[in-house]
């Protein structure tokens, strides 16, 4: 299993008023770990364009045990798995200098036919990319991150649930990338700030997030905005994410923690 392990110092913009690491700052950490694995493996990073194939991201799920790491030097560990062909799943894990883990993450990837938009086999090429030796098992740390991350994400919306509170998001020219849709990150963000309410900020001044389940409906083109309901009970939050039609972006879920 080819391993890939970025090392990134944590930045100012990184982290929040109170210095803690932003969750969506943890996650473009993550995108950008495996970007770096793709070309460390010989794929630039238009090798499936040339083929008309498009990665899609379906889903993330992801643990952060603290936080509090600001300008230091952290270790962004990944390797993929692929399923049926079908599914890549790439999965992080972070380190400190110490070498003591503080996070670990899951992404879930499909490809689409870019002219057909249909879901369509991983190319034989790309996996045999990602392996030194074909079926070569799992290292015990590999192993200990895949039993921590069940690959089964959030699929349905909840149903009849009052949620205590919604708020709205214009989509602005820079949440696009270059797929000409809002970046995944994005969602991430305006999950976090969609629990700023009229009432202020306190749950934010308050809490950090410990963990996150995203799996993305649709994708959001640019214009418009998108439209947060959010259910907030104790230290769980659920957001469901709507564009300006009423159709279902994105479902997120996440846990939080006191912040100390």
């Amino acid at each position: 299993m080819k391993e890939y392990t970025k090392n990134m110092i944590i930045d100012f913009k990184e982290v929040d008023r109170f210095l803690h690491l932003k969750l969506d700052a943890f996650v473009q950490m993550l995108n950008t770990t495996s970007m770096y694995h793709t070309v460390s493996l010989g794929l630039s990073p238009d090798y499936m364009d040339e083929k008309g194939l498009i990665w899609v991201l379906y889903s993330w799920k992801l643990k952060l045990f603290k936080g509090d790491y600001y300008a230091k030097k952290l270790s962004f560990t990944t390797f993929a798995l692929f399923h049926k062909d079908i599914y890549s799943h790439r999965y992080f894990y972070v380190k400190d200098e110490e070498g003591t883990l503080l996070g670990y993450a899951l992404s879930v990837w499909i490809v689409i036919d870019g002219d057909k938009r249909k879901m369509v086999k991983i190319p034989k090429e790309v996996q045999d990319a990602y392996y030194n030796v074909l079926d070569e098992p799992l290292s015990k740390a590999q192993e200990a991150i895949v039993e921590a991350l069940p690959v089964t994400p959030l699929k349905k919306r909840r149903e009849a649930i009052a949620f205590t509170h919604e708020k709205v998001f214009p989509v602005r020219f820079h949440d696009i990338d270059s797929n000409h849709h809002v970046n995944n990150t994005v969602y991430v963000h305006w999950a976090m700030e969609s629990l700023v309410t009229e009432e202020g900020e306190q749950f934010l001044e308050t809490h950090v997030p410990m963990d996150l389940s995203i799996v993305y409906k649709k994708e959001k083109r640019p214009g418009g905005h998108v439209r947060i309901k959010t259910l907030l009970e104790g230290k769980t939050s659920y957001h469901e994410l709507y564009d300006e039609e009423n159709m279902l972006l994105t479902l997120v879920e996440c846990t939080w923690k006191e912040r100390r």
